[in-house]
Formats: structure tokens, C-alpha cells, sequence
């Protein structure tokens, strides 16, 4: 990771029920819609830029449930622009059109894509597929900065090619080549080089994120994640809960010295 990072859940309302969720996971009711209040998501914004971090660049990114249902998304991402001049986030895509006046060209808006019109549908619900792509023709024509998120399993590793043929189509400036990761043992998780051979077979024909399980976990030290019922996690992924707002951030960071293995953290039920 080559950023300080504040991950902010801004809500757990989503449209999709999509079978790789690492939402399902949440420790509130995922039937219940819960939501960062605005007033407080200024208040960690401005903890978390006044923070000592390891690393010189920082990043605020918006999250979810899916972020464009908070219910105040555009002052949402007026207020995020007074803290780091652009909006990033990652969306399901079916609601971009909708929101397409409030994106600025500079912000960052990555959408999930999870294979071909089939692969995806069975991920994340039908009809989706057709929304997502929608969502990559809506920010193309307005020449929106834009990318594709793309989480890697045994699902839709056949389609790794139709996703850089996506990427170039929709002219994408960037593939977040993920990877499922589970809570507990599944059969859906590729192998960790598995994973590493596909990115580097991607990386010569789209550009692609340089992720910090190819390096050394930084949970909880170069940055948190904040759910929508104020919990902090050391990362979206790993998801151990190590303080609550409205504790100092920097009160329950851990040391840099306490870098840890990804394979004790989020890639523990990875194989190699």
C-alpha cells in the first residue's frame, strides 16, 4: 500500500446480495440500514488528517453497503472534496447515471465488474451486469476518472480476459485486480500465486494497483476502516475491531514495528 488510508463504510445499505460480500461479515444487522452521520464523518476526517502516519500520501475513500444510497451523497462528496480535492470510491455502478452531475472529472470512481454478463449476474444478481457496464459508459461519455474492480476466484477466473477488454473499451485508467478473501475456509479462494501469475499477466495490457499483500500487512497502522455503527477496523479486509469513534485515531493505531504476515491477517484461508 503506498498511502496512509481512511476507509469510511459510509453506509450498510446495498441493492445486491452479491456471494463474495466481505459486508456479511459485519457485525450489525445487515438487515437493518445504518448510516455515518455527515457531521461525524468531518469529525473522523479531520482526526484522521491531523494523525501522525508512517507514509507521506494519505487517502480518504468512500465504501459501503453501496456508497451512492447515503442518504446526503452529494453534500457526501462536497465534503470529502474540502479534505482531498476528489472523491474516490467503489460502487455497483447502478446508480452512477443517476449521480453522473455530482462526479467531478478528477475523482476516482472504480466499479465492481465480476466477469462476463453471466459470471457477474451469478455473483452479484441479475440484471446487474448490464447496470455496471452502464456505469462505464455514463463515465466515459462525461470523462470521468474511472477504473474496475475486479475480485479474483474461482468463479470468474475464466473471465479475466473480458475484464481488460472492459478496461480498454471503457477506457479505465486503472484494473484493482483484488482477490477473494474469506473469513473462514472456501472453496471460491484462488491460491496466492495463483493470484500473483494473474496479475502480472495483467499488468501487460492495463495498468493495476499495487496491493499490500504483495508486500507486508499495514492493518491498523497506516490507516483504519470505519463502519456505519462507528466501529474501527484495522482494515477493510482483516476486519479486527480495535476502537470505536469517538476515540482518537491515533490512540488505537498500532506501531509500525508491528507490521504483520498477510497470511495471519486477511490471507489466512488463502492457500499458497
Amino acid at each position: 500500500m503506498v498511502e496512509n488510508f481512511l476507509g469510511l463504510h459510509v453506509t450498510s445499505n446495498c441493492q445486491l446480495r452479491c456471494k463474495h460480500c466481505y459486508a456479511r461479515n459485519y457485525t450489525y444487522n445487515p438487515d437493518t440500514t445504518m448510516e455515518i452521520p455527515l457531521d461525524i464523518i468531518e469529525n473522523i476526517c479531520i482526526d484522521f488528517l491531523s494523525t501522525e502516519f508512517p507514509l507521506k500520501d494519505y487517502a480518504i475513500y468512500l465504501s459501503g453497503g453501496e456508497p451512492l444510497l447515503y442518504s446526503e451523497f452529494e453534500q457526501l462528496c462536497e465534503l470529502i472534496r474540502e479534505f482531498q480535492g476528489h472523491v474516490r470510491l467503489s460502487t455497483n455502478g447502478i446508480l452512477v447515471p443517476k449521480y453522473i452531475d455530482v462526479f467531478d472529472k478528477k475523482d476516482g470512481i472504480q466499479v465492481s465488474i465480476d466477469g462476463d454478463r453471466e459470471t457477474h449476474d451469478r455473483i452479484r444478481g441479475k440484471g446487474s451486469y448490464d447496470k455496471a457496464i452502464k456505469a462505464l459508459e455514463c463515465l466515459q461519455e462525461h470523462e470521468i476518472n474511472h477504473s474496475i474492480g475486479f475480485a479474483l476466484c474461482k468463479l470468474n477466473f475464466h473471465c479475466i480476459d473480458h475484464i481488460i477488454v472492459l478496461c480498454k473499451k471503457y477506457g479505465c485508467n486503472m484494473l484493482n485486480l483484488g482477490m477473494y478473501m474469506p473469513f473462514k475456509k472456501s472453496n471460491k479462494t484462488v491460491r496466492f500465486t495463483e493470484w500473483l501469475k494473474a496479475k502480472e499477466y495483467v499488468s501487460k495490457y492495463v495498468k493495476t494497483y499495487v496491493k499490500c499483500v504483495e508486500t507486508e500487512c499495514v492493518a491498523g497502522i497506516c490507516g483504519i476502516a470505519v463502519t456505519p455503527d462507528l466501529y474501527y477496523w484495522d482494515c477493510p479486509r482483516h476486519q479486527e475491531i480495535i476502537g470505536k469513534y469517538p476515540q482518537p485515531i491515533r490512540e488505537v493505531l498500532r506501531r509500525p514495528e508491528d507490521i504483520m504476515n498477510p497470511f495471519d491477517t486477511c490471507c489466512k484461508y488463502m492457500g499458497w
